[in-house]
């Protein structure tokens, strides 16, 4: 006789390995927007200290983009 599957078993399973991967992605986009806020961070001083360093006002940087 042929063994009957336990479908709640298995789709029990699936589902608590979905949440687990769901939690992990969301850990994952965490760790990712506060590395692209980092990021920001240290751009935006690398360009105010060039900025500073060749006495540049934002203005000016401003006017050189928009042209």
């Amino acid at each position: 006789m042929a063994r009957k599957a336990n479908y709640e078993e298995k789709i029990s399973a699936i589902e608590a390995k979905i949440e687990k991967k769901h939690n992990e992605i969301k850990a994952l986009k965490s760790q990712l927007s506060d590395l692209k806020a980092k990021k920001a961070d240290g751009d935006y001083k690398d360009l105010t200290d060039y900025m500073q360093a060749n006495n540049i006002s934002a203005e000016e940087v401003l006017a050189k983009i928009k042209k």
